[in-house]
């Protein structure tokens, strides 16, 4: 069976969660991220069912400043509250990032994007998830 992911990240880090999301597409697991909302549909609706139906979120913290960032907190933080798996990726070599993150994923292990290839990084999401 696929594993049910939800990808998380800031408008930003949108070229860097494309190719996630593509290698986690190859390794057979099913990815959502907003760019399937089509116009016209509800999207508040669409991110809550997607949340609601994900095996693990993947979070992709957005940098200090980055556009749209909001919006990825919000939905780390409702994963969060349905007790979703959450997988965060720090993009950047900053280790003193994982103190920006939201209250109770500060204590999460967390992938570091800055040194792991988008394969690497798919590889390990994967292989977490099917050890879960």
């Amino acid at each position: 069976m696929a594993h049910k992911v939800f990808l998380s990240y800031a408008r930003g880090d949108r070229a860097l969660a494309k190719v996630l999301g593509e290698r986690m597409r190859a390794l057979g697991a099913d990815v959502f991220d907003d760019e399937t909302i089509l116009p016209g549909d509800n999207w508040q609706k669409a991110l809550r069912d997607a949340l609601e139906a994900a095996d693990a979120v993947v979070y992709l913290a957005p940098n200090p400043g980055t556009a749209e960032s909001n919006f990825a907190f919000f939905e780390v933080g409702a994963a969060r509250a349905l007790g979703k798996r959450i997988i965060p990726i720090l993009p950047t070599q900053d280790a003193m990032r994982i103190r920006e993150l939201p209250a109770g994923i500060q204590t999460l292990q967390a992938l570091d994007g800055a040194r792991l290839a988008p394969d690497a990084l798919a590889e390990s999401i994967v292989a977490t998830l099917d050890a879960a």
